[in-house]
């Protein structure tokens, strides 16, 4: 009788246990569909204020985007915009990324890492020709135009069509660099043995744009690597929706109150400074011509009323792309920075016509009106001679 009761005592306490931890399991299940709903829902808020507000948003001004590309119909803007939207990036040494080789009808990535532009020469160059490197972001990539309409192959088509000597260019904008990556891209293709004449670097939105001193996948990579340290438990246990909550928001509270912004700007103006010092140590070198770039931005001095894009959120964008430009445009005006250093920022101020494919990238005019500009520092410098 004795055993039989303390039978029933255990059969009801594991029933009572069991009924516990089955309602903590539920309990937790549903706090991580909730965290899994919250986190959605904040991916969801922070896409729509970026896309839905101006940065692909062709069906909201079809009618003005349409003006921008004279040679292509509806359709073929569809299809430019959609492939823009497929190109993925991957992992590359050193400079931690870049574009993923893609095949389209107006947008191409080479599997040596450019992108091609019209006429485009064949890899690796023919050391017999004046061979141009362009390095820079997305604007330089050339993000929302086709291939032929870059600043890279507007580029190659003025200078073959209008000055002496057998130029190529190759377009080794990527998009979200920043003049680090630049620099140790340069420096890689130097150590493959493959050396141009002209070096082109273009920068600015994406070096003042940004909250953090780091590129863009900087965060993931070292979540990555942390997770190596772990226990496979552990890291199993951090996938979990409501601890990624938990954790991913204390850490974006902390990175919010990281840098000022005065000293965010002052150090990325002085990390460009000092890569332009490496690039031109190792030009010198080996016997390369730089040209540092300085580039248009759509909130500075930039007619907003031309703006097809100017109701979307450029300070809740890039933070610091603003007041960094008016501190560089202040910083320039200290320094000489010399006949290889060309300053684009204001070049928009007399040109009263729409100049973005989006609301951050260049539309063919602009990158043509780049590429003029470009081409008259290298006339200047006698890099390149005018055909008489």
């Amino acid at each position: 009788m004795k055993f039989r009761n303390i039978g029933k005592k255990i059969i009801s306490g594991y029933g009572v246990l069991a009924l516990i931890v089955l309602n903590s399991l539920i309990v937790f299940l549903i706090l991580n569909l909730i965290a899994s709903g919250v986190i959605d829902f904040r991916g969801y808020l922070r896409k729509g204020s970026h896309a839905a507000k101006g940065r692909y948003s062709f069906k909201k001004y079809e009618d003005p985007v349409k003006q921008l590309f004279p040679n292509l119909d509806k359709d073929d803007i569809n299809t430019l915009l959609t492939e823009i939207r497929h190109v993925s990036q991957i992992f590359d040494t050193y400079t931690q990324f870049k574009e993923k080789p893609f095949v389209g009808k107006f947008v191409n990535v080479d599997i040596h890492g450019f992108r091609p532009i019209k006429k485009q020469g064949p890899w690796p160059p023919n050391s017999d020709y004046t061979n141009i490197f362009v390095f820079g972001g997305s604007t330089t990539f050339g993000y929302g135009v086709t291939d032929h309409e870059t600043i890279p192959s507007y580029l190659q088509e003025i200078l073959t069509s209008g000055y002496q000597g057998k130029i190529r260019v190759y377009n080794f904008g990527r998009g979200g660099y920043i003049s680090v990556q630049e620099r140790i891209l340069f420096e890689k293709l130097i150590e493959e043995g493959i050396v141009p004449k002209v070096a082109i670097f273009i920068d600015g939105l994406n070096d003042l744009g940004y909250g953090d001193d780091d590129p863009p996948h900087t965060k993931e990579l070292t979540r990555f690597m942390d997770q190596g340290e772990k226990p496979p438990f552990i890291n199993c246990v951090m996938q979990m929706p409501i601890f990624k909550l938990i954790f991913g928001y204390s850490k974006d509270v902390a990175k919010s109150h990281t840098h000022d912004q005065s000293e965010r700007i002052g150090k990325a103006i002085r990390r460009y400074e000092v890569n332009r010092e490496i690039i031109e140590s190792i030009s010198k070198g080996f016997g390369v011509k730089p040209l540092f770039v300085w580039q248009p931005i759509p909130i500075y001095k930039c007619d907003k009323n031309y703006n097809l894009f100017a109701n979307f959120d450029y300070d809740g964008y890039m933070p610091y792309l603003r007041a960094g430009y008016q501190d560089m445009t202040k910083h320039v005006a200290k320094l000489q920075f010399g006949d290889n250093f060309l300053w684009l920022a204001d070049m928009q101020e007399n040109l009263h016509k729409s100049l973005y494919a989006d609301a951050i990238h260049y539309s063919p005019y602009l990158c043509h009106t780049i590429a003029q500009k470009i081409v008259d520092n290298l006339e200047a410098r006698k890099i390149v001679t005018r055909r008489d």
